[in-house]
């Protein structure tokens, strides 16, 4: 395409030279430079600059880029309009907004049984600047948490499946993901428990002579606990139906609290002791603590932080909502704000209404004997009073029912979170005593899961006091908070490429995640230390010890003498564990090896050289330059010069200048030389020697041969290394033209067009390099236009696969103002020469695959599609298929048999 004469593309001309375009050019990312004039005045055309790309099947098996979404193909017996529609359309109905989705949720799970337990108990002892001091304390932790939690679903979406175990596994790594995600299990069993517990007081605050029974928390809290894993082994669809009534239940009681301290006696005649009403001179005494023996600032803390610990209720719930990443920020977010006023509230509310003696003694009301009863005088004084009897309005009977109801909404969802958080655990298959937790029955529940959670609720209903179970469920929560927030910094600090939440490259918003987190781990790491000193280092112990048996792989270390053999052994252990460990492709990255020969009479300071041969004629340093302009990737960098024939002085002089090259590109990786007869076998050489374990390159970049017609024995020699390159699973890129890439001297902003050619199945990897080299200042103004190749494709299919297109770019956050083009091939212009051997490949490779049951354990880390980088971030919809074809808007893939003909495994469009 050229750029008229101001530099813009003309539209007209852009579909008359896109639908000509020949299949020959559909795999080059075209960059149109801006157009020059010549010193007469004349505007003067430039040549194409073309980066030829492919990927480790290119001539065979390319990359493909999954655009499944794209192209909405009817099933079998529908059509295109009819019932796929209608269930498109009743699916999307079912998701859920950020109010029913994540505020809802997230409110029912925070505002529990510990709000009118407790509240009063903690303005008594610590006074109402003490209690605040904790409610803000607990917030900082959850605002920066929910941030961490907020970024994490913006950077191309949150998997639900697992929640936040997901997150840090798929950050920090399996082995930290799992031990985190053990003590984040503990804290929802904990948890559930807790509310169970707090269930059994409001009954007996309801009715007293159940308080007679020895052990009446033991065994009504172990009965309870059993009936509500009962109602989750049944399903949680009663329990998602009840959510709202659960939290109009809980607002309801809140109300009466709030108007029985409003309207609570503020006359001398009526005398209740302790019951001042609202005061100002009763809110000054109560500032200051007033603790009890035995209790401190970490106690109260205790008592406070597990008000907040429902904030990742959001992340839990991510596949059912309709926009997950705007719902959980701003439902969570209005969460933990709408329960920071209401607990400040209600800290100053309690400490104007009553002295701090009634507040904080007898926080239980009614106990296993009378004489822990409290009397109140005043109305209907020969009855026993709680606090909360005296305080709630109209009558204490619809409040115990309220704290019943809710402490029971709230441990439901507790035991329906935590068996799926334990199956998700298990089915990663890193611990292999949980492997038979995995397992699910017909209804897709956990089964084997809930069984498990429901005997060690049992076991921990047993402690049977509310003021023994917060400190240690506080632990647990703070400890899965504070990893998530080191998951942020890290992906932040390290700039991993698939880490883009909102606004990762304007610098202040990288400043704030990098604040947020920050101060989201230490806050952790202080309340947990305020809370309890023991309970920090015997939790982080755990977890320390159940990360060390998850990174055992039986091998014993041999930790040789002083620290030169610890040195050895970190580095040797942690080449070992890239080597041996399945790489995630959604942590992939280029790792390049940069290939170029130095031949004879070659210019090594980077000209061009033999302009003779046409394999040298490319200058060596303007290639690694050219790279360096993709080094955005934060991939390992190895440049093979190949010396034909050459001394070793040669050899040392061209290693320095390819590592000084290096170093002035800001290239992370090593500097080679490789001697040998030809270019072609030194490449080979290079291409099966380079790198070390899982330190190996997985791309290959080189230059695109020039004048090859006139040269065949060195065209096929090129086509000889791509060819290897490509059996070895190499991802390869071919720079056409590199005499004009503005490289070294030639260096300027450039304000042209990065043309991407989107067919079948190379979108994935050039979406990435165009995104790689929009990232430095060079492309930065370049206009980055996707062209999507179709065949037998009218308006309304175009369309649809554009719109589909764009949402895909969108959601993964890859590129902004993205042009997208649709190229309609002619009747005579067929895509299947170029793709039907690779179909076969990839079905029969599926078919093995699934044969031998071992499709998990494929070592191939080539991302193959644009959602194989964002594999296990984004919520998942539906069961994908690992040996499924790549989906296209010219290609309809139904599964047969192998021993049909193969002409029968493919049905076109």
């Amino acid at each position: 395409m050229a750029p008229d004469d101001k530099g813009q593309h003309n539209p007209a001309s852009t579909d008359k030279e896109t639908n000509n375009t020949s299949l020959n050019n559909l795999f080059n990312v075209k960059v149109t430079p801006p157009s020059s004039r010549s010193d007469d005045g004349e505007q003067v055309q430039q040549n194409d600059l073309t980066i030829f790309g492919a990927d480790a099947t290119m001539l065979g098996e390319t990359l493909r880029g999954s655009i499944a979404s794209s192209c909405d193909k009817p099933k079998r017996g529908s059509s295109a309009t009819g019932s796929t529609d209608e269930e498109a359309a009743a699916a999307r109905k079912k998701l859920k907004g950020t109010f029913t989705g994540v505020l809802v949720p997230t409110c029912e799970n925070m505002w529990g049984v510990l709000i009118f337990l407790r509240f009063f108990y903690v303005v008594g002892n610590a006074g109402v600047g003490q209690a605040c001091l904790a409610v803000i304390l607990s917030f900082i932790v959850a605002f920066c948490t929910t941030s961490c939690l907020s970024a994490i679903a913006s950077s191309g979406g949150v998997v639900s499946e697992g929640g936040p175990y997901h997150m840090l596994s798929r950050s920090l790594g399996p082995y930290a993901g799992a031990s985190v995600g053990i003590t984040y299990y503990l804290g929802f069993a904990l948890l559930g428990v807790l509310e169970s517990v707090g269930a059994v007081d409001a009954l007996v605050m309801a009715a007293p002579s159940l308080a007679d029974i020895p052990g009446y928390h033991q065994i009504f809290g172990g009965s309870l606990v059993l009936i509500l894993n009962v109602v989750v082994w049944g399903g949680i669809h009663v329990v998602t139906k009840l959510g709202v009534f659960f939290v109009v239940v809980v607002g309801l009681t809140i109300l009466m609290f709030y108007v029985g301290i409003f309207v609570s006696p503020q006359s001398d005649a009526i005398e209740i002791a302790g019951v001042t009403g609202l005061s100002a001179s009763t809110l000054s005494d109560n500032l200051g603590p007033s603790y009890d023996d035995g209790v401190r600032f970490g106690t109260v803390l205790s008592i406070v932080f597990p008000c907040f610990t429902g904030i990742l209720s959001g992340a839990n719930r991510a596949d059912v909502l309709r926009d997950p990443p705007k719902s959980i920020r701003n439902g969570t977010f209005g969460a933990i704000t709408i329960s920071l006023f209401m607990y400040l509230s209600f800290m100053l509310l309690w400490g104007a209404v009553a002295t701090s003696d009634y507040l904080k003694h007898g926080p239980y009301g009614t106990e296993a004997a009378a004489a822990h009863l409290r009397r109140l005088a005043g109305v209907n004084n020969d009855e026993a009073r709680t606090i909360v009897g005296q305080i709630v309005w109209p009558h204490r009977i619809p409040a115990y029912v309220g704290i019943f109801i809710s402490s029971v909404s709230q441990a439901l969802q507790c035991f329906t979170v935590a068996p799926r958080l334990m199956q998700s655990i298990s089915a990663d298959n890193l611990l292999p005593i949980l492997k038979p937790l995995s397992v699910v029955n017909r209804k897709r529940e956990p089964a084997r899961a809930v069984l498990v959670t429901t005997i060690l609720s049992i076991a921990l209903s047993m402690i049977g006091n509310l003021d023994l179970i917060a400190p240690l469920l506080t632990m647990c929560f703070l400890v899965c908070y504070a990893f998530m927030n080191v998951s942020c910094l890290m992906l932040t600090l390290l700039k991993t490429p698939t880490w883009r939440p909102a606004g990762i490259f304007r610098r202040r918003f990288r400043l704030w995640y990098i604040l947020s987190s920050f101060v989201g781990v230490v806050a952790a790491l202080a309340v947990m230390i305020i809370v309890s000193v023991y309970w920090t280092i015997g939790v982080l112990v755990l977890a320390a010890l159940l990360y060390l048996y998850l990174d055992w792989v039986g091998a014993e270390a041999e930790w040789g003498s002083g620290f030169a053999g610890l040195r050895y052994n970190f580095a040797l252990t942690a080449l070992q564990g890239l080597q041996e460990k399945v790489h995630k492709r959604i942590n992939w990255r280029p790792q390049v090896l940069v290939l170029y020969q130095v031949g004879n009479g070659a210019d090594h300071s980077g000209g061009d050289g033999d302009t003779n041969s046409m394999l040298s004629k490319t200058g060596c340093h303007d290639l690694l330059r050219f790279y360096g302009q993709m080094r955005k990737g934060r991939g390992m960098c190895i440049a093979s010069a190949i010396v034909v024939d050459g001394d070793d002085k040669r050899v040392a002089a061209e290693r320095s200048r390819v590592a000084e090259v290096m170093a002035q590109e800001s290239l992370q990786g090593f500097a080679d030389v490789v001697v040998a007869p030809s270019f072609g076998e030194g490449a080979s050489y290079a291409v099966q020697l380079a790198g070390i374990g899982g330190l190996r390159p997985n791309s290959v970049l080189l230059a695109w041969p020039s004048n090859w017609q006139g040269r065949s024995d060195e065209a096929c020699e090129f086509v000889r290394l791509l060819q290897f390159a490509t059996n070895t699973g190499k991802a390869i890129m071919c720079v056409k033209n590199m005499s004009f890439m503005p490289v070294g001297e030639r260096s300027i902003p450039m304000n042209g067009t990065i043309d991407v050619w989107w067919m079948i199945h190379d979108g994935g990897f050039l979406l990435l390099c165009a995104h790689f080299l929009k990232q430095h200042k060079v492309w930065r103004g370049c206009q980055v236009r996707v062209l999507l190749v179709m065949e037998h494709a009218d308006d309304e299919a175009t369309e649809t696969a554009k719109s589909n297109l764009r949402k895909l770019l969108t959601g993964h956050k890859l590129l902004d103002n993205v042009v997208i083009e649709v190229v309609v091939l002619h009747d005579d212009a067929m895509i299947e020469p170029y793709t039907y051997d690779w179909t076969m490949k990839v079905n029969n490779r599926g078919d093995d695959l699934a044969a031998t049951e071992i499709g998990f354990k494929r070592q191939n880390t080539l991302p193959t599609s644009l959602d194989d980088l964002f594999n296990g971030v984004l919520p998942a919809k539906e069961e994908k298929n690992p040996s499924s074809l790549p989906h296209h808007p010219s290609l309809q893939q139904r599964r047969v048999p192998n021993t049909k003909p193969f002409d029968e495994d493919l049905e076109w469009n």
